[in-house]
């Protein structure tokens, strides 16, 4: 299972303006109405109600908000990268400049979680969030992506 296979070109932010947790969410929601991935406020619903049970702060500048959404027919997976880190989870925790998204619909929980899986492999592949950081597009964004990926079994 790649990450490839089910990122989504029209699910990039390259350039994050939200400053809080809520912000963040809310935008990201937006961008995924924008690909066609549902309504914006189930998907903003769906996100921050995982949020308040558990955050998704992966460490090392890294989250990966991720929801169940009723309606989809296959996972997502979209990216944003916040022009400056965002306190996103507990106080103790590193702010975050690197956020996957991942939205699932019901009944793929066992690829909903491999997925998350690959994902936080990727984020341990050195350099890999200095990589996406220093891209200028959101095409960039997706090579990076994809040319980390390929070199993961």
């Amino acid at each position: 299972m790649r990450i490839s296979d089910f990122l989504r070109g029209d699910f990039v932010i390259s350039r994050l303006d939200g400053r809080t947790v809520e912000a963040v969410i809310r935008e990201v929601s937006a961008c995924a109405a924008e690909a066609g991935l549902g309504a914006e406020e189930l998907i903003a619903d769906k996100l921050l109600e995982r949020e308040r049970s558990h955050s998704t702060v992966m460490g090392s500048g890294l989250a990966i908000p991720h929801a169940t959404v009723p309606g989809l027919t296959e996972p997502a997976i979209g990216i944003a990268l916040a022009r400056e880190p965002v306190p996103f989870g507990p106080p103790d925790m590193e702010p975050v400049s690197v956020f996957f998204v991942l939205l699932s619909p019901p009944g793929r929980e066992s690829e909903h979680v491999k997925l998350l899986a690959r994902i936080c492999r990727l984020g341990r592949h050195q350099n890999f969030l200095e990589e996406l950081q220093a891209t200028g597009s959101d095409e960039e964004i997706v090579h990076v992506i994809e040319a980390i990926d390929a070199q993961h079994v």
